[in-house]
């Protein structure tokens, strides 16, 4: 799934420029979502006027991750990011929304099933949605090739790379190549059928382990930075925790109410690395949410003070110091 946010454009206008892209590439209605976050959203699809272009090359410079595409008043698109204002062909824009498909000679025969999530924003959104539901089975690939079965009714794992250990080494090596994980759907069948007689492991601890070597995490540190307040939803599973016992002061403290940052390092005394890793680990397991704080809007002005306001002002300076009677 790709989140789309339009800017410049009213709504019919938007529900046509998504249609368009949807039949371009061939995808089902839920492959784009219209989203209003732009920390959260895959492709930025902006009007392409002066003002509009500027703003968007702005707010893109901070996001290298998100797609910007420009389109004009027929609904043409092209590369916003691109010195070159050629127009993105039929092909181009397909290449760039369909799911990627994986050489079926590095993929398991008849996986059967749709890619979910591509890149580390939608993994990370998709992981965290598939942990609360609990439901459905699916293969976990770094750059096509299969590195891990995931049971998410059952919280398992099953790793298919026979060079890598079922501990530390695999989870370093997911959170290495965070961005270019992949994830595809697969039934209850085709997942018995490929995890077979292979050792399980707790797929939490897991991913807890995957979000502290992982270096991906351009928006969600942003997010960090304009201090948003981390709350913790309920205790971790104790095994993501081991014996760490700042961890433990940081549950204890989160669970009592949100913090920033700034906050939990300040009040625990904790180091700053050590606690946005933390705080990345319990977002991606889905213990945490984060939430920035609507910005207040700025005072009033300050009203003039007309003249018989000024008098007012006086006779009661005059009446506190020579008594009620004056």
């Amino acid at each position: 799934m790709t989140r789309v946010l339009v800017v410049g454009s009213d709504t019919r206008e938007e529900r046509a420029l998504l249609g368009r892209l949807l039949q371009v590439a061939g995808l089902p209605p839920e492959a784009l979502q219209r989203c209003a976050d732009l920390d959260q959203c895959d492709l930025l699809l902006v009007r392409d006027t002066p003002a509009l272009r500027s703003a968007a090359l702005h707010m893109a410079s901070k996001r290298p991750a998100m797609r910007l595409w420009m389109h004009d008043d027929a609904g043409v698109v092209h590369d916003g990011r691109s010195n070159s204002t050629c127009h993105l062909d039929d092909a181009q824009i397909q290449r760039a929304l369909a799911p990627i498909s994986a050489p079926t000679s590095l993929v398991p025969e008849n996986t059967e099933g749709l890619f979910l999530a591509v890149g580390a924003k939608q993994m990370t959104r998709l992981l965290r949605q598939r942990l609360q539901e609990r439901t459905g089975y699916a293969l976990l690939a770094v750059q096509s090739e299969p590195m891990l079965l995931i049971d998410f009714e059952h919280d398992l794992a099953v790793p298919l790379n026979a060079g890598a250990s079922a501990g530390t080494n695999l989870a370093q090596q997911l959170g290495d190549l965070f961005d270019l994980l992949s994830l595809q759907e697969l039934s209850s069948q085709r997942f018995q059928a490929l995890a077979g007689s292979v050792s399980r492991q707790p797929l939490r601890p897991l991913l807890w382990q995957m979000a502290q070597h992982s270096d991906n995490w351009t928006d969600f540190e942003r997010r960090l930075q304009h201090h948003a307040q981390v709350s913790l939803l309920r205790w971790p599973d104790f095994r993501v925790l081991a014996h760490q016992h700042d961890g433990f002061r940081l549950c204890s403290l989160l669970l009592k109410k949100p913090c920033t940052l700034y906050e939990c390092t300040q009040l625990l005394e904790l180091d700053v690395d050590a606690t946005r890793a933390f705080m990345r680990s319990a977002y991606l397991c889905g213990y945490a949410e984060v939430k920035v704080p609507e910005v207040a809007p700025p005072a009033p002005p300050p009203t003039r003070q007309g003249a018989s306001a000024l008098l007012a002002r006086m006779w009661r300076s005059v009446r506190n110091r020579t008594g009620s009677f004056a």
